[in-house]
């Protein structure tokens, strides 16, 4: 059971820590991309359905950060 909360969750917050690093949402997705894809291929995952909720969840982490970013920058305009 553990393992379906940490797939619900990690992958969504290491988007949301990426993006904020870089301040681009599509290099902290990709970033996630790649490290959840090299685990997958190394064999760390033990079915199916935990990788589709590291997708959604990484879907997830992409619209927080969609989302945030569009209202910093709205209220940065507004300055």
């Amino acid at each position: 059971m553990i393992w379906y909360a940490l797939a619900a969750f990690f992958p969504c917050v290491l988007v949301v820590i990426l993006s904020a690093i870089t301040r681009n949402k599509w290099i902290g997705t990709c970033v996630t991309l790649v490290v959840i894809g090299a685990s997958i291929y190394k064999g760390f995952f033990h079915n199916e359905w935990i990788i589709f909720i590291d997708v959604v969840s990484i879907l997830a982490g992409y619209i927080i950060v969609d989302t945030l970013h569009t209202r910093y920058y709205d209220d940065f305009k507004e300055r």
